[in-house]
């Protein structure tokens, strides 16, 4: 692979964000982690997500979603992720060639590649 360079858009003290830039820097990544809850994802990244990513870059599985109120889970994506930036499924990782959300063997695997 001609370009080693990642983004990868997560929490800091999330285990699986955690797990995916350890594995990657292992694998020669250089790896460039931006913590979503000290630097918010912008209205223009938030719409090319869910470009790449569809409505899945919505974490509805995790405590925070559930806690939300019922009118606040009626919000479109947009208006959540802007609200709760931590409501990203996570992590996000993108190089020029490929992307992947979520981490489990299965990614690891194709980031391998």
């Amino acid at each position: 692979m001609s370009n080693r360079k990642i983004e990868i858009l997560g929490l800091k003290n999330c285990d699986k964000c955690r797990n995916a830039e350890k594995n990657l820097t292992n694998l020669g990544y250089d790896v460039e982690f931006i913590d979503v809850r000290k630097n918010p994802i912008g209205l223009d990244q938030i719409k090319k997500l869910i470009a790449m990513f569809g409505n899945q870059i919505l974490n509805k599985r995790s405590t925070s979603f559930r806690g939300l109120s019922q009118s606040e889970k009626e919000f479109s994506v947009v208006q959540l992720l802007q609200k709760y930036p931590t409501l990203m499924k996570r992590p996000v990782v993108m190089s020029s060639e490929k992307k992947s959300v979520g981490w489990n063997s299965e990614i690891n695997k194709e980031w391998l590649v």
